[in-house]
């Protein structure tokens, strides 16, 4: 018992520093590449990654599978990853990390307005307050007064709201999936098309003259293998030894990181940004409470 309690709290640890520290290594990617590029670097190591990690399972593939798993691969991967890659050339990696708690309360919301999810009044007013939490953080601009730079903010919200049409898609569509299959077809489908579209940039030339290429590449490929592929499978593991509850802490937990590691790097923040953090916690621990609607089910986020 001793022990798998153990376990469990190191498995959570290191799964809350890796997917924490998505966003700073999404910024130092940055520094040698273009934000398409970023995306699709990110996009192609997720995938060669992934089909490794499951290719005994392609097998198991039902081909009436694959267009839900397409729509994964596109709202849960694809898209966001060049949202957040262009969001982040103007916000810092900590308040990335802060909009990005927001996927619980989309994916409850999209849940009820498309997926017929049952819902409860107390789970309603986490989402209003959650929503004024994210207003906070994409207007409040780090030395205070209304930001100039919302738009790029809003990509972030965007994006999220992408993971929650996911997460919902996965529990409608594919229950009968095996997850590791579901990660890795759906990021084989959205890596093909940004492999070939990175075939036609300057990408080689930049990784050989550029010299913060190198280092930015040796990030997006930690975030890519250990903020995609692996994380899946360890996160897949917690909820099983665990359970969906404990598992859901990473939820919380996440923002915390990649606010520290923001900090760490020269990055300034508003007090009020803290406050609207709280906020959106404080609404996504309303929708988990007790809730249809559990946190464990949002798995894909990956930034």
């Amino acid at each position: 018992m001793k022990n798998l309690l153990t376990l469990k709290w190191a498995m959570l640890i290191i799964l809350t520093l890796i997917w924490g520290s998505s966003f700073i290594l999404m910024k130092q990617g940055l520094k040698g590449f273009p934000p398409e590029q970023v995306a699709a670097i990110r996009m192609v190591i997720a995938c060669i990654a992934s089909s490794l990690f499951a290719i005994r399972r392609f097998k198991n593939l039902k081909i009436s599978s694959i267009k839900y798993m397409a729509i994964v691969g596109a709202v849960g991967s694809g898209i966001p990853a060049l949202l957040f890659a262009i969001a982040q050339t103007k916000l810092s990696s900590s308040l990335a990390g802060m909009l990005n708690a927001l996927t619980p309360l989309f994916t409850m919301l999209i849940g009820i307005l498309f997926f017929k999810s049952k819902f409860k009044n107390l789970q309603i007013i986490g989402v209003l307050i959650g929503f004024i939490g994210a207003a906070g953080l994409v207007f409040i601009r780090s030395g205070g007064g209304i930001s100039g730079e919302a738009a790029f903010a809003i990509l972030i919200v965007i994006a999220t709201c992408c993971y929650g049409l996911s997460v919902n898609v996965i529990k409608t569509f594919l229950a009968d999936q095996d997850a590791l299959l579901i990660s890795a077809i759906s990021l084989l489908i959205v890596g093909i098309p940004y492999g070939i579209f990175l075939s036609t940039t300057d990408f080689s030339v930049r990784l050989f003259e550029v010299p913060e290429a190198k280092m930015a590449f040796l990030s997006l490929a930690t975030l890519s293998i250990c903020g995609t592929a692996f994380s899946n499978i360890l996160y897949f593991n917690l909820v099983k030894t665990a359970g969906p509850l404990f598992a859901s802490a990473v939820t919380y937990l996440m923002p915390i990181i990649a606010l520290s590691w923001g900090l760490a790097d020269g990055e300034i923040l508003n007090p009020l940004h803290i406050v609207a953090l709280f906020a959106i916690l404080a609404g996504v621990a309303l929708i988990s409470w007790k809730g249809e609607m559990k946190l464990s089910r949002i798995w894909s986020r990956k930034t």
